[in-house]
Order: structure tokens, then C-alpha cells, then sequence
């Protein structure tokens, strides 16, 4: 091992040769001297020029020499964030040493007092003088001040002096120049400098080797360090995913790695996910790009897209989008039911896997669309819609058994896709809205026209209200034909062999968005992405996404959050996972359910929320347990001046591991997915009118 160091290093402090050593000592009986790690890798030597205050010059044998310039860091008022010094890390052949001294409670609380009365008496003067400006900055270290006065105080944190020492190396000193204004130029953004050790170059060298030897020990050298910024100015912890393959997401911020999210990693509990992102923070550009790469994957993605965004990718793709519009030929029918595999247990303790048909939590599903259609039950509405819906049921012959979803035998059928005419069963109309309606009239009504659906009167007084509402849903009716009859996606093929064959299903729904009937329209969609495409048996071997955008608008429907949860904790055992993708939080959080969602998003992309209040912060790092950096990525101001590349940037959450990364894709795939005008206008992307 020694000879290859030396192969490789050079013995730089002695010219003897180890083994020449060995012989001399057989000779004379003297022990050899040990060779340290440092006899092989160090330097010649170093010197300070008599002449210069403010560099060095390290000697390194036959290479020649070459300048260092040593730097204390000066911290300014702000506290210490993640990424602060990460161009200190960055900037090459640096040497970067700090040395911590921890405090007793006492000596941290009386060091902290003299900081906070030194921070209040600025305050009076900036108040005196007239500089309001000033005056707000030294308001805001006083608060700062007795928060962190109040944490000392209580054992909640630690108080902390510490040293910062950087020595930079160049081949040169124009290099050693440009290396430290470089650096200079990042550092000051954040309110933090480099100071030269003028005539301390040589205690400032030493300072910075790896021997632990700190040379620049003067008390007004030290600063006052928090627990949080001890771990801010730590390079070793390095936030990153590991690495178990999926979608190559963006560029992590502190290491310059990519990032991979991966929404089905073997150590996830649940495959659900959500983007949180206010407008214009990169959102839906993320959301498309992930779904894309999915594709490419090999994934199937059922979506929902209030926006209308993701028509251009999803056919680009090979996918569908189907667009839902007033007057247009797309029906969803709320009453579609489909059969799925549930586990049980046998009479010896075995599990085993069966297919039923769920009609009893269908039948709760459609007392929940019910409500909102109706703005709320009584409970003896709600007796007589149960009775109407499963007589519905009854009447067509549907029971648990997936038998009697079909007719009976086989007829042929032509597969568009396969280009092949196939033998298949052929299922049962899909019963309706009309059918519950007509169920009702024969359960509630007298002397009953069957052909206007005109009564004469009524046998029961709590079905008046339910009959003239539900009567304006009817097929009859422009919106009504957008749930009320046999689910079509516009063409009147098979919906049947649409799922099996195509990659991506994207609902456009944003013709409807200003319609009264656009939260039903949601509702209805989800439950037949959970119906006909989750837990649809034949999808059961394809990785399968339900996504939700602008999922917050979930909460003005009455039981839609605790069906969206039960979706995203389900949908795991049918290989599937639910996306929610929303730029707002707090309807989630206001919400028992949502609360319950968000949580059990085992993966998750937080970009800007932008600013919000102590209290929100406080709810956020609860939740989802975030750190005081995360904090700042994630509630940051929005940009402020063009030169601001921040768009794109968050805190990625893959299981217990985060990462703050950067989007980035290419600018081939930015062509299809991006909606900036500015940009689309540039690259001359802008769609033509007429």
C-alpha cells in the first residue's frame, strides 16, 4: 500500500525509500520511522511573502508553487438558511474549515441578551433618526431575537460560537482573484461576506488543514449559532432520493445529480402522490412532463384536466382525450358498475382473491352524488333514493355476481384496435338516471304518463322535492345529457376496450368550468376512473395513475374528500396510485379526510406557495415535517426581478428522503408541455386563430 502512495503521491517529505529504511534499520538495529497519511500527500511546504498582507504561496516540490488567500466568513443579521454557503462547497480547490464551540444554557442566554438588547438599541436609533427602513430590519431581528431568547430559555435549542475559515487555491493570482469575487458576489445575496485575514494568512492556512488546529481563536471572531444553523452550514448532509428508478425529475440543488421520482419504489406503503404548487410556480408543467415520462414507462394515466392542458402530450403520446361540453356527444353515466377482485378468507384460514359486483358501495357512492345534486337530503329523501337505486339494480337483474353484469353467451365483436373481430360477452345497458327517476315515480307517484313522465299525484310527501330536481337532470335537459345515459366517449365505441388499449385518458372538461353541473362532472369522472379503470381486472398488470387537477375544488362536494382518500389507500392492492394535484393546501387541511390524503402521500413535489403566515408555516412543518430550509424553498416570494430562474423549484419527497431540485427537461419535450406565452411567443409556438 505504501508503495503505490508513493507511486502515486511521491514522498514528499522524505527523499528515503521505506524499503531503504527497512535495510538501514536491519543494519543498525534502529527503529524505522512509521510513514503518516500526511508524509505522502502533503506539500512541501508554504510561505508568506514578507511584502504581501493578504496571500500565500503553497510549495509543492517539483510542480513549483501556487497562491492560496485565506477568508474569515462574516454572517450578517439573517439567520443561516439551507444552500447558504453551498458555493463555498462548489467553487473548486477550497479549503473551508468550521470550528463550534457549544455553550452551556447559561452562557447562551446571557450571550443572547446582550445580542437582543444590542438589536433593540439599533431599533430606538433607526426610530430616532427617521430611517423607516432600517427601523423594520432591526424590528425584525428584535422579534428573531426573543423568539430564539424564548427557545434558549425553555431547552427547546442550543446555543452555539463558531468560526468559519475558507482557503481558496489557483493556479495563479488573477485565478485566486476571480475565484474570491465569484464567490464574494453569491455570498453577499444572502447577506454573508469574506473578510481576508489581512497579515493572519499563515494562522489562517494552518487553521484550515485537517489537523483541527484553529489559529484565529479571538473572541470577536466567533458568531452565535442556533441548532438550525449548525445544520444549515453542514455540507455532509446531503438531501437526496434514493435511487430505485422511475421518471428522471430534476436537478438537485445542492449536489448537481439528477433526481428520479418513482411512484411505485418496493419501500413506499401507498402509491399515492401530490403536486402542491401556486399558479405560475411550475405546476402543471411538472404534472405534464411526469405524466409523460410515465408513459414512456409503460404506465396507464386516467386524468382529469379542468384546464384543458393536457390534450397536446396526451395525443402526442397515442392517448385519448375526450372533451365534455355542453350539446356534445360525451356521456359519463354515475350509474356504471363494474366488477372487482376483493380478498377473503376460507373455512381453512387461507386468503384468496374473488370478483364480485360492490353494490352496496356503489349504492353509497350515488347517495353522495345524490346530495350534491340536490343540495343536501333529508334522511327521508335519502330512504326513498336507496330504495329507487336498488330496485333499479334489481330490476335489470344485477346482483354480486359479475355473471349478471352480462347477457348470456358470446356475440362477435370487431376490436378497432386489434383490427380483429373477437368473441366476446356482451355486457348489460348501464342503468341511468332516467331509470331511478322512472323507479321513483313507480315507488312515490299515481296515475303516472310514462311517455312525459307526468304524475297526477303522490303517495309519498318527501319524494316532491326529489322528483322536480332530479327531473331538470334528465337526458332531456343540455347538461343533463352529460350524465344521464349510457357512458360514451363521443365515438360509440366500446368504453370497454377504449380502457384496455389506450395509454392515457385525458377528460378536458374546461367548456363546463363555469357550469353549475362542474363539481358533479368531477365527482362523476373520479368514480368511473375508480370503477372502470383502478379496479378493472384486465388493467391489473399496468402501473396505473388516477390524476386529479385542481384537486382542491374537491371540497365543495359533499363526501368527495373521504372518497378521494379511500381511493388513494385502496388503490395500491389494484396497482394503481392517486395524483393530486392542487395549488392550494387548505382545503385539505381543513378537512379530516384531507388532512388524512395529504398524509398518506408516501411521494410528493412542494413548489412555491408563496408567503403565507407564522401559523401556516408552523401547521406545514407539523404535518409534513418539514425543516426551516424546506420551509424557505417552499414559501419563498415570487420572483422579483427577470434574472429570477426560480420557477420549477421545490422540495421533493420520495418516502422519508427529500431533495431540493430544479425541473428540467429538454427543450424538444418543453415544446409540447409548456403554456408560457411569453416563451411559446418567442419560439413561435403560439396556436393560430381560425
Amino acid at each position: 500500500m505504501k508503495n503505490l502512495l508513493q507511486k502515486i503521491f511521491g514522498n514528499k517529505k522524505s527523499p528515503v525509500d521505506p524499503g531503504e529504511l527497512q535495510s538501514q534499520e536491519l543494519k543498525s538495529g534502529m527503529p524505522v520511522p512509521t510513514l503518516s497519511y500526511f508524509d505522502f500527500v502533503a506539500p512541501t511546504g508554504f510561505e508568506v511573502p514578507e511584502h504581501t498582507r493578504d496571500i500565500g504561496n503553497v510549495l509543492d516540490g517539483a510542480a513549483g508553487a501556487y497562491p492560496f488567500r485565506s477568508f474569515i466568513l462574516e454572517f450578517g443579521t439573517t439567520s443561516l438558511t439551507t444552500g447558504s454557503l453551498d458555493v463555498l462547497y462548489r467553487s473548486g480547490p477550497v479549503n473551508m474549515m468550521f470550528y463550534i464551540t457549544k455553550l452551556t444554557r447559561n452562557q447562551a442566554i446571557r450571550t443572547y441578551k446582550n445580542a437582543a438588547t444590542d438589536e433593540g438599541t439599533r431599533l430606538i436609533n433607526m426610530l430616532k433618526s427617521g430611517n423607516e427602513i432600517e427601523a423594520r430590519e432591526a424590528q425584525k431581528s428584535v422579534d428573531a431575537a426573543g423568539r430564539l431568547l424564548d427557545e434558549l430559555s425553555d431547552g427547546y435549542n442550543d446555543g452555539f460560537l463558531g468560526t468559519c475559515l475558507v482557503t481558496v487555491f489557483a493556479k495563479d493570482e488573477k485565478g485566486l482573484d476571480n475565484v474570491g469575487m465569484h464567490m464574494q458576489d453569491d455570498l453577499m445575496g444572502n447577506d454573508h461576506y469574506l473578510r481576508v485575514l489581512y497579515n493572519r494568512q499563515r494562522s489562517g492556512y494552518i487553521s484550515t488543514l485537517p489537523i483541527a488546529n484553529n489559529k484565529i481563536d479571538d473572541r470577536n471572531d466567533r458568531r452565535f449559532f442556533d441548532r438550525t444553523a449548525i445544520v444549515a452550514a453542514s455540507p455532509f448532509y446531503s438531501s437526496e432520493i434514493p435511487f430505485s428508478g422511475g421518471v428522471p425529475l430534476g436537478v438537485n440543488q445542492h449536489s448537481g445529480t439528477m433526481e428520479f421520482l418513482n411512484t411505485f419504489a418496493k419501500y413506499l406503503d401507498n402509491y399515492s402522490s401530490m403536486i402542491v404548487g401556486s399558479s405560475g410556480s411550475g405546476k402543471s408543467f411538472s404534472n405534464k412532463y411526469i405524466s409523460s415520462s410515465q408513459i414512456c414507462l409503460g404506465y396507464r394515466i386516467f386524468s382529469i384536466d379542468p384546464d384543458g392542458e393536457n390534450g397536446p402530450v396526451c395525443r402526442l403520446l397515442g392517448g385519448r382525450e375526450v372533451e365534455i361540453r355542453e350539446g356534445g356527444k360525451v356521456c359519463i353515466n354515475p350509474f356504471a358498475i363494474s366488477e372487482e377482485e376483493v380478498e377473503i378468507t376460507d373455512e381453512v384460514g387461507r386468503k384468496k382473491a374473488i370478483v364480485v359486483v360492490p353494490l352496496g358501495p356503489k349504492i353509497g357512492q350515488l347517495l353522495k352524488f345524490f346530495d350534491r345534486l340536490l343540495g343536501g337530503m333529508t334522511s327521508e329523501e335519502e330512504t326513498h333514493l336507496k330504495k329507487a337505486i336498488l330496485d333499479t339494480y334489481q330490476d335489470a337483474g344485477i346482483t354480486e355476481d359479475p355473471a349478471s353484469l352480462y347477457e348470456p353467451g358470446l356475440v362477435p365483436e370487431f376490436n378497432r384496435f386489434t383490427r380483429e373481430v373477437e368473441q366476446v360477452r356482451k355486457r348489460k345497458p348501464e342503468r341511468t338516471l332516467t331509470d331511478v327517476y322512472k323507479r321513483l315515480l313507480k315507488n312515490c307517484a299515481v296515475n303516472v304518463d310514462w311517455e312525459t313522465l307526468e304524475f297526477e299525484d303522490l303517495k309519498e310527501k318527501y319524494a316532491e322535492r326529489l322528483l322536480t330536481v332530479i327531473r331538470g337532470y334528465l337526458r332531456d335537459f343540455p347538461d343533463g345529457a352529460l350524465i344521464d345515459g349510457q357512458t360514451n366517449f363521443g365515438d360509440d365505441m366500446p368504453v370497454d376496450n377504449m380502457l384496455d388499449n389506450v395509454c392515457w385518458i385525458n377528460f378536458n372538461i374546461k367548456a363546463i368550468e363555469s357550469s353549475r353541473i362542474f363539481d358533479i362532472m368531477m365527482l362523476v369522472i373520479t368514480t368511473l376512473g375508480w370503477e372502470y379503470f383502478i379496479k378493472r381486472p384486465s388493467l391489473r398488470k399496468f402501473r396505473k395513475r388516477l390524476k386529479i387537477e385542481e384537486a382542491w375544488k374537491m371540497k365543495r362536494i359533499p363526501g368527495a374528500m373521504e372518497f378521494i382518500e379511500d381511493l388513494a389507500r385502496r388503490s395500491r392492492k389494484y396497482n394503481a396510485g392517486a395524483d393530486i394535484i392542487t395549488q392550494d393546501l387548505t382545503p385539505f387541511l381543513e378537512d379530516s379526510s384531507g388532512i388524512a390524503l395529504v398524509k398518506n402521500a408516501t411521494t410528493a413535489l412542494f413548489l412555491r406557495i408563496g408567503q403565507i403566515s407564522t401559523d401556516e408555516k408552523l401547521q406545514l412543518k407539523s404535518i409534513f415535517n418539514f425543516s426551516e430550509g424546506e420551509l424557505e424553498v417552499i414559501c419563498r416570494r415570487p420572483p422579483e426581478r427577470e434574472e429570477d430562474d426560480s420557477r420549477g423549484e421545490g422540495i421533493l419527497r420520495v418516502g422519508g428522503s427529500s431533495a431540493f431540485i430544479k425541473v428540467t427537461v429538454s427543450k424538444e419535450m418543453r415544446r409540447f408541455i409548456d403554456t408560457d406565452p411569453d416563451w411559446l411567443q418567442e419560439q413561435g409556438l403560439l396556436p393560430e386563430v381560425g
